[in-house]
């Protein structure tokens, strides 16, 4: 499964891990914080500053 780094584009690659709605995460490319919105499909998002 992969989604897309909203600030740079990436394409993340998370299968393997398990992830829950909220979980905080970082981009590998650019370092950005990224929020885990939903698990199924899996999306990413900005958190609020």
């Amino acid at each position: 499964m992969a989604v897309r780094c909203p600030e740079c584009e990436s394409d993340l690659e998370l299968d393997g891990y398990d992830l829950d709605v909220g979980e905080l995460i970082n981009c590998p490319e650019c370092s950005v914080e990224l929020k885990i919105a939903s698990t199924d499909p899996v999306t990413v998002a900005l958190p609020p500053e």
